[in-house]
């Protein structure tokens, strides 16, 4: 693999790492049941908020999650190899192997929205098809991406058809707000109070991972099949990534216009069941076109400044990652920092992951200008295959 493919594929992790983060926001700094709705979001519905949410469910839900999985996909074939690779196997197992266990501490001690563990157990099922042909890989990703998200959207167009029952509705969301003052006080009180609250919430989310496992593997299995067709690496040809970029522009135009008009509308409950389901299912053709993008700016004299500057964050996702978590944990859970749950409206959310932005593409580039890899590669890479070397070499030494 050249310099250029490896710069590529660490630009698009970089991208996804800090693309995650303006999605996870809201549900670091209210309740889960608050987190996703803008009709019971806790500041109201003023043109700020609702333009950051717009934005954020048009350019950004779905899509950078979506990003992270294809490319983990990738990480199966590059780790473990070949099936017929016992030893890269082996080491494959065990890498998946501690990041269920890290997976497991980062939902339950520290934020209850982990990815690391559906992504480590969806992987255990990936690992038994790295071997496949990229058209047998996408093919099969995609087919159960579809079917899986066309009995979402029909099931969820079914339930936004249905006559609501007024008064039962207003029970239901009382009661739902009722749990969210509750979640909030806990959250925003002690460290313990805010560690029990964290351990109650990831379990109410495990029910979901089957699912998820499902959506997860066919991502992976559609991320590794793009990658063996040169798609990304950047070697694909220039029509195929200009196919990519006009069905992902189409598809997130009319995801766009699903939340403006539910936004226009006074955001109604069946109109947004629908949006949603719409948004999940389209979520790959978007991905694929910031792909092209990417792969068009490192192919740029003026905008290859871009993958350049994102490299150095994909290199230490793992780190940047939990990095985020922890950040705003502290920033927002009570007993480890500022506490500042429930406090925060959408456009200071947004404002705080620009920050973040900011401060872990600079402290990416300062070390890994200094380190071969990021501090918490380090720590699982050594777990999963032994000593490896932390600093980077001199020229002398090198």
């Amino acid at each position: 693999m050249t310099k250029d493919r490896i710069v590529l594929l660490d630009a698009l992790r970089g991208l996804g790492v800090l693309g995650i983060l303006l999605c996870n926001a809201p549900d670091f700094a209210v309740p889960p049941v608050l987190a996703e709705s803008a009709a019971h979001w806790p500041h109201g519905t003023g043109a700020a908020t609702l333009s950051v949410w717009v934005v954020t469910q048009w350019l950004f839900q779905r899509k950078f999650v979506t990003l992270f999985a294809m490319l983990f996909g990738v990480s199966i074939f590059l780790v473990g190899g070949e099936r017929s690779d016992l030893e890269r196997g082996a080491i494959l197992r065990r890498r998946l192997f501690w990041m269920v266990v890290f997976g497991l501490f980062h939902g339950f001690a520290i934020w209850y929205g982990d990815v690391l563990l559906s992504y480590a157990l969806a992987g255990f099922a990936v690992m038994l098809t790295r071997s496949w042909p990229a058209r047998k890989l996408i093919r099969t990703g995609v087919t159960i991406w579809l079917i899986v998200s066309l009995l979402a959207v029909v099931g969820l167009s079914m339930a936004a058809s249905m006559p609501e029952d007024a008064a039962q509705q207003t029970l239901e969301t009382a009661q739902e707000l009722a749990k969210a003052r509750a979640a909030e006080v806990q959250y925003g009180g002690s460290f313990l109070q805010s560690l029990v609250q964290n351990a109650k919430d990831r379990l109410a989310f495990l029910p979901g991972e089957p699912l998820i496992f499902v959506m997860t593997s066919a991502l992976m299995m559609i991320g590794l099949g793009a990658f063996k067709a040169g798609v990304l690496t950047g070697e694909a040809s220039d029509r195929t990534y200009r196919r990519l970029l006009v069905g992902g522009l189409l598809a997130s135009a009319l995801v766009g216009a699903l939340f403006v008009a539910q936004a226009a509308m006074g955001l109604p409950r069946g109109l947004g069941m629908v949006a949603v389901g719409i948004q999940w299912a389209l979520a790959p053709p978007t991905t694929l076109a910031y792909v092209a993008l990417m792969v068009f700016a490192a192919r740029s004299k003026v905008w290859s400044a871009i993958p350049r500057a994102l490299a150095p964050v994909g290199r230490m996702a793992f780190t940047n990652y939990l990095a985020q978590s922890l950040i705003m944990t502290f920033i927002f859970y009570g007993g480890r920092g500022l506490g500042l749950h429930g406090k925060v409206d959408r456009p200071g959310l947004a404002a705080i992951t620009i920050g973040i932005w900011i401060v872990q593409i600079l402290w990416s580039r300062w070390w890994m200008d200094r380190f071969a890899m990021g501090p918490l590669e380090w720590v699982w890479r050594r777990l999963y295959r032994g000593p490896s070397p932390f600093r980077r070499p001199t020229p002398a030494t090198a």
